[in-house]
């Protein structure tokens, strides 16, 4: 009779897939995503770290290896918006205001655009995000969010009605 402990896989067995791979592969989506709902690089590059870090501790949990990507969006945008939200409570932040886009804007159409997304709020930010620039359905947004899919599409809509607003 063998006395061994049963092994247990490590963080880069091939079964798993590399941690490092995985992260370096959606670091700069993960970066993205946090800039657009918390509006400043420096701060989206923690959240995104800290999003690596959290996933690092639970990397062996995650049993279906297509979740990965989308699992550690998800972390990622949950960490940016309670971010947000606890800066906007203790009133360390302000409000956006149509006058402060997020990102760059390089003619009229994309200053209106960007001062049309700044008006959103952050889960219709984190809808618009996710759904157009990583091309996530909205069951899966709905699913990274940790809402249901009706209040996705709502989000959705509701961001989309904004931006019409401030093209016009």
């Amino acid at each position: 009779m063998d006395d061994s402990l049963p092994t247990v896989p490590s963080r880069s067995d091939a079964g798993y897939g590399t941690f490092d791979g995985v992260a370096a592969a959606t670091w700069p989506r993960l970066v993205a995503t946090a800039f657009a709902i918390v509006g400043d690089w420096g701060l989206a590059e923690d959240i995104a770290q800290e999003s690596l870090e959290a996933a690092w501790k639970k990397w062996l949990m995650l049993h279906d290896p297509s979740r990965r990507e989308p699992w550690l969006l998800q972390i990622c945008v949950r960490r940016a918006v309670s971010w947000r939200r606890l800066q906007l409570r203790r009133g360390l932040l302000t409000p956006r205001s149509p006058d402060d886009p997020v990102g760059v804007a390089d003619g009229p159409e994309d200053h209106d655009l960007a001062i049309g997304f700044a008006s959103c709020s952050r889960r219709q930010r984190a809808v618009v995000v996710l759904h157009f620039f990583h091309g996530y359905t909205l069951d899966e947004c709905a699913r990274i969010l940790g809402c249901r899919p009706g209040t996705a599409r709502s989000h959705l809509a509701r961001a989309l009605a904004t931006m019409r607003r401030s093209m016009s």
